[in-house]
Order: structure tokens, then C-alpha cells, then sequence
């Protein structure tokens, strides 16, 4: 840890040559993820390097190393958890103001020649926007609802969804200018 401290690459090198493996189990216990694990161990060397003066020779260098893998990979795991938190919150307000603004369920046209003018515009998309069009606003489903039934990613609904109503919105905006 003197050489580290002096900035000798030798002996960060011989350091994760001794503890690498160690330390990889360690973090990978929290994360379970190899990608995050490799990330979170290079985090550990890194911080090592650059906070070598923290190190306390009565301690022992494999107690730090593993204090240290343990918060890198705690740390990360507290990341993903409140970005995946934060997402579910957005799907969440973005499906609520979907549904409030855009889906309109149990949709009665007045009369059969505008049922059947929406029924000709729907059957111009794709089969797979179709698909969710129908069970959006026709079946009243929700995208999570959609998603689940068709097996598909939220993600891809929404997308379905939109591109639809983009379509529908430009075939039948000339009858607003007739009406």
C-alpha cells in the first residue's frame, strides 16, 4: 500500500492480481449482475488508488478491500433500485394521462356511417397497430393490460399506440375541416 501510495502501477496491479477474484464474489453477491459486478470492482481498485491514504496499515488491506467491494456494490444496488423506482412512477403518471386525455373506453360511435368510417381508418394500419387500438379503445385495456394479454413490452405498446394515433389523427383530419 506504500508503493500504491507513491503511485507505483506495479503494485496496484499485484494488489488485484491477490484480491480480484475476492472481491469480484463479494460484489456479485449484492448485484448479480456481471456487467455491474466488473464496474463496481474497477470502482473498488479506482477509489483505492485514488483514496490510498485512507488506508490503515492495523486494519488490514483485506478487511478494506472487502469494506470497500461491499458499499461500491451496495451503492450500485441502491442506483438501480431508485431508477427503477423512478420509471414505474413515469409509466405509471404517463399511462394515467394517456388514459385520461386519449382513451376513451366502451366508445359507442353515434351512428353507423361514423362507426364504420373509424372501422375503415383502423383497418388502414398495420395489423399489429390495429391490434392495440382495438384493445385500447375498443376493449378499454390499459398498455400494462395489453402488454400482458399480447405478451409484448410496455415499451412496444406504447409505441404501437402512438404511431396509430398519429396515422389516425392525419387520415381523418380533412373530415375537421369539412365539419
Amino acid at each position: 500500500m506504500e508503493a500504491v501510495g507513491r503511485r507505483e502501477s506495479d503494485a496496484i496491479q499485484e494488489i488485484y492480481k491477490r484480491y480480484e477474484s475476492t472481491l469480484r464474489s463479494v460484489i456479485q453477491s449484492v448485484l448479480h449482475d456481471d456487467g455491474e459486478t466488473d464496474d463496481a470492482l474497477n470502482d473498488v481498485f479506482l477509489q483505492l488508488w485514488n483514496q490510498s491514504d485512507r488506508f490503515i496499515v492495523a486494519k488490514g488491506l483485506h478487511g478494506f478491500l472487502i469494506t470497500m467491494a461491499r458499499r461500491r456494490a451496495l451503492d450500485r444496488l441502491r442506483r438501480r433500485l431508485a431508477y427503477r423506482r423512478a420509471t414505474d412512477r413515469f409509466e405509471i403518471e404517463l399511462e394515467a394521462t394517456y388514459r385520461d386525455e386519449a382513451r376513451v373506453p366502451d366508445f359507442q360511435p353515434p351512428n353507423s356511417d361514423l362507426a364504420d368510417l373509424l372501422h375503415g381508418v383502423i383497418s388502414n394500419l398495420p395489423v399489429l397497430q390495429q391490434e392495440v387500438v382495438n384493445l385500447a379503445f375498443f376493449e378499454g385495456l390499459s398498455q400494462r393490460q395489453i402488454a400482458a394479454r399480447k405478451s409484448i413490452a410496455l415499451g412496444t405498446v406504447k409505441t404501437r399506440l402512438q404511431l396509430a394515433q398519429k396515422k389516425l389523427f392525419n387520415q381523418l383530419s380533412p373530415l375537421q375541416e369539412m365539419i
